[in-house]
Parts: C-alpha cells; sequence; structure tokens
C-alpha cells in the first residue's frame, strides 16, 4: 500500500520545540511554607485550571531541577515523575521526588509539567500526549515566573505546511484564549505573549493570523522542525558511528514502531541507494524520542555490518524490540513517494 499525503484536508501537526509560549510573572511578599512545596502547588494549581476547562487530562509527567542556594549548582534533577490527578496524589509524587532534599536551604526550584490534552476536528477530540507543558520558576524571594508552552498548530489560522484551516481554527482558538485568561486570573499578573518564532506570532489571547500567502513561505514544518529534529537525532549516535544517507530522492518503504499498542514512530529505508532512518511520532511525546536512541543505533549497527538499508528494514520487521524501543507492528509495511511523506506523517495527532 502506498501512503499518499493529501495537502487538501487538515490534520493537526505538533511539534518538538513549541509553537508559542505565554509567561505570567509574580511576587509573593512574604513566602510561606517551603519553597520546594510551594512550587509543586503552584504548578498544580495551573493544571487544575487547564483540566477545569477540559483543556488537559488528569495525567502528567513532570521534570524536577533543584538549584543550590547561590543558583550555581544543581542539587537534584528527576524528570518523567509521573503524577495522577492534580488533586490526586501528584503533590505527594512530586514532593516524594524532592524528599533528599527535605530541610536543605535551596535556591530556584523548576518544574516542567508535560500535559496530555486534545485537539478538536468536528466535535471529535484527538489525543496529544504533549499538548501543553507548564512551566515554573520559584526563587526564594518569592519571585516566579509561569509558562505555558503548546506544541500543536490547532490554535493557528494556517497550519504548519502554511495550509489555511478555518474550521481547526475555530473550533480550538477559543478554548485557547479561555485557558490564557484562566491562568491570568488564577496568577493575578498579565501574560506576557514570547517573541514571534518559527510557528507563530503569539498574542494576549492566542496567535495573530497569518496572511494568505504562497503555503511554501509558510511552511515552517520543513524550514524549521525537521531540521532541528535530524539534528537531535544524529546527535543520539556517535560522530563517528557507521550511519546510511538520512536523505534520499527515491521512493521508501516503511513500518509502524510500536509501543504498549500505540504508534511512537516510523522506520524508513529507500527502495534505491543507501539511505535509512527513524522518525519519532511526536504526539506520543518522548517515548518517541527515547525509542530514537535505539533505532538509530539499530540502524548504525546494521550499516556497520554491511547491510543494505532495505536489508536492515527488513531485518528490524523480525526482531523484538525492548520496552523503550517498541517493535515493529506486524503487517505495517507500507511505501511512500518519499522520506518527507514519513516525516509529515510522523507530525499528525
Amino acid at each position: 500500500m502506498e501512503v499518499t499525503v493529501d495537502p487538501s484536508r487538515n490534520f493537526v501537526i505538533t511539534t518538538i520545540d513549541p509553537v508559542g509560549s505565554w509567561s505570567w510573572e509574580a511576587k509573593v511578599a512574604s513566602p510561606e511554607s517551603d519553597l520546594i512545596v510551594r512550587c509543586v502547588r503552584q504548578v498544580l494549581d495551573v493544571w487544575a485550571t487547564l483540566r477545569s476547562l477540559g483543556m488537559v487530562e488528569a495525567r502528567a509527567e513532570a521534570d524536577v531541577t533543584v538549584h543550590d542556594a547561590d543558583n550555581r549548582a544543581v542539587l537534584l534533577r528527576k524528570e518523567r515523575v509521573p503524577a495522577g490527578a492534580p488533586h490526586a496524589g501528584a503533590e505527594s509524587a512530586l514532593l516524594d521526588a524532592c524528599s533528599t532534599l527535605s530541610g536543605q536551604h535551596v535556591g530556584c526550584v523548576t518544574i516542567d509539567l508535560s500535559l496530555p490534552g486534545a485537539s478538536y476536528r468536528g466535535g471529535v477530540p484527538h489525543a496529544v500526549r504533549q499538548l501543553f507543558v507548564v512551566s515554573l520558576d520559584m526563587w526564594p524571594s518569592g519571585v516566579t515566573t509561569t509558562t505555558l508552552h503548546t506544541f500543536s498548530d490547532a490554535w493557528l489560522s494556517h497550519d504548519l505546511r502554511g495550509h489555511r484551516q478555518p474550521d481547526v481554527q475555530q473550533e480550538n482558538a477559543p478554548r485557547l484564549k479561555a485557558a490564557l485568561a484562566a491562568i491570568t486570573e488564577l496568577i493575578g499578573s498579565p501574560v506576557q505573549p514570547w517573541d514571534p518564532g518559527a510557528h507563530g506570532v503569539p498574542t494576549e489571547d492566542g496567535f495573530e493570523d497569518f496572511p494568505d500567502d504562497d503555503p511554501d513561505l509558510l511552511d515552517s514544518w520543513y524550514m524549521f522542525e525537521i531540521p532541528r529534529r535530524t539534528e537531535r537525532l544524529q546527535e543520539k549516535i556517535p560522530q563517528d558511528a557507521p550511519r546510511y544517507e538520512s536523505e534520499t530522492s527515491t521512493p521508501v518503504e516503511f513500518v509502524d514502531v510500536s509501543l504498549d499498542e500505540e504508534v511512537i514512530g516510523y522506520l524508513w529505508a529507500a527502495e534505491s541507494g543507501d539511505a535509512a532512518g527513524y522518525e519519532p511520532r511526536t504526539p506520543a511525546g518522548h517515548v518517541a524520542m527515547d525509542a530514537a536512541a535505539d533505532w538509530l543505533a539499530y540502524l548504525s549497527q546494521a550499516k556497520g555490518r554491511g547491510l543494505s538499508s532495505l536489508d536492515a528494514l527488513r531485518e528490524a520487521m523480525h526482531g523484538e524490540g525492548t520496552k523503550r524501543s517498541g517493535a515493529v507492528a506486524s503487517g505495517s509495511l507500507r511505501r511512500a513517494s518519499s522520506a518527507e511523506e514519513v516525516q509529515e506523517l510522523s507530525g499528525r495527532e
């Protein structure tokens, strides 16, 4: 079966780097209680606010970083701390992750809370593993910066390929506007949109609309996201390791990589030449990038053993995989006219 990307259809695309970000600055005049406790409770309050609007789910993962009193050294760094619902165990989970610091005088505390959610099309929710990240930086002085990052183009007038999506925007943009207003009310300070980025121009209530220019001029997916992602992927194997070509002008064969019955990426090989790669499915979140290290290492080893890129793909189809890499889904082999089509597929929710 050959996969064809239809640019006339509206597919919401998610990214590794934020599509847009907004911050709120606040200060507690007389800080009470432990700094880590205050930071945890603040980030959970923002999470609860987003949940009350139906924006995100009752599960999350947190990265926690705590600096020393001089903010020169990292005392603690924990990633992917699982958290349940905001008021059903999440506080205990996050505080337990910092329990080794009990009684210590700490400096800045940072919590990055990754939140699954959904974008809508025609009233139907489409799940995204990392729709938002809430980042909270809190200092002993009481100064706090709360930042909301979004990784979806559902709020934009054009998708990341540059195609207009009025129906998608009309259904989703008001939800983002309501979220920004609710967080502003919660924190009690004005929202500060970040500077325009590669994918959009944040405003106080969402995003500025793009002009109806040539879609190629607005194709931030291939101008920015894919080069950045490729660079990060290549960093996962040693610089001098054997590797297949990362680009090809020929059609490719590719397969789904699945973990716990969810597609987390695509392994592909050129029909001619010696190109191959792994494309993480960004809506699957961190697990897609985690698996990349294993699949790129496998491709490097296959290249070192003298396998052609197609032989490496076929060998992978019979492998068992691991709890991190996932495994090739049975019966998923198909054909695309280019590696670019597989890359675009990897961004769809």
